[in-house]
């Protein structure tokens, strides 16, 4: 499924913010969504997060990827303050995609040594007025990004483009179309958080994926009745995933403005008249 193409050779990345520090006693927010990604890199102390749903209690030597415009909740316990390496970035890869949520690709162990010296020169060159530490900058988040990539299923985190995106979806619910499709189901084959699914399918085809499921059985039933018109509409319903007759034949009307009954006979008619002229 992935993809032709190097997509990080031609990366964008920008530090907006680092920083290291104890976090204060009313640290954290609720629900909350922002257009940046954030690394949080725990040294100590007791803290939650969750993540479209899914909670995370983070240990020391834990590198957490939040990326940007993703629901989440954190907060700490003030007896057992949070010490933690953190920034906010922004990163678009070679053909404008960002990250997204996938719970294979949230976190990861990094041992200090290997990580904090990377931190302390992106904190370092973020704090500097020198124009060259910006290079500095750069390498720095690269090189906590390529760490981060190197440990986790990262797959999950770097959604299809819409193309391959909708064709993996389609070629899924076509070989399946008979049987029950689960929304996780669907996330499942392009790898993504089933929240961060939706979402992305709302934005790209402006319809739920049960919706697009529900067309796509729909096409194909249209399909079977002109192609098979001595086959029952119930038999052809069920073929496609149907399985209440009368939602069926409701829904279908919708679509079509006319019951599958009224379509079958009209496409044996067009039938029948070519067959003879």
């Amino acid at each position: 499924m992935l993809r032709g193409k190097n997509i990080f050779e031609n990366i964008f990345v920008k530090n907006l913010i680092s920083h290291v520090n104890y976090c204060a006693p009313d640290w954290g927010e609720t629900d909350c969504s922002y257009g940046y990604n954030k690394f949080y890199y725990f040294i100590e102390g007791d803290a939650t997060l969750i993540i479209e749903g899914d909670e995370y209690r983070p240990e020391p030597e834990e590198l957490f990827l939040i990326p940007a415009d993703t629901r989440h909740t954190y907060f700490h316990d003030p007896a057992r303050h949070v010490y933690k390496y953190w920034c906010h970035f922004d990163v678009r890869l070679s053909d404008g995609r960002k990250l997204a949520y996938s719970p294979r690709g949230v976190k990861c162990r990094i041992p200090r040594q290997k990580i904090l010296p990377v931190f302390e020169k992106l904190i370092d060159s973020y704090n500097s007025a020198d124009p060259l530490d910006t290079l500095a900058e750069k390498s720095a988040l690269l090189e906590i990004l390529r760490l981060f990539m190197g440990n986790v299923d990262y797959v999950g985190i770097l959604p299809e483009n819409p193309d391959d995106f909708i064709s993996t979806v389609n070629d899924y619910v076509m070989r399946n179309i008979g049987s029950a499709i689960t929304l996780r189901d669907l996330a499942g084959i392009v790898h993504l958080h089933p929240n961060y699914f939706i979402q992305y399918f709302r934005k790209h085809y402006n319809v739920s994926p049960i919706e697009h499921v529900r067309i796509l059985r729909l096409e194909k039933a249209s399909q079977l009745l002109v192609q098979h018109p001595e086959r029952s509409v119930g038999e052809i319903a069920m073929e496609v995933g149907f399985r209440d007759y009368r939602y069926f034949s409701r829904i279908f009307r919708k679509r079509y403005g006319i019951t599958p009954s009224t379509y079958k006979k009209l496409a044996g008619g067009k039938q029948e008249a070519r067959q003879h002229p």
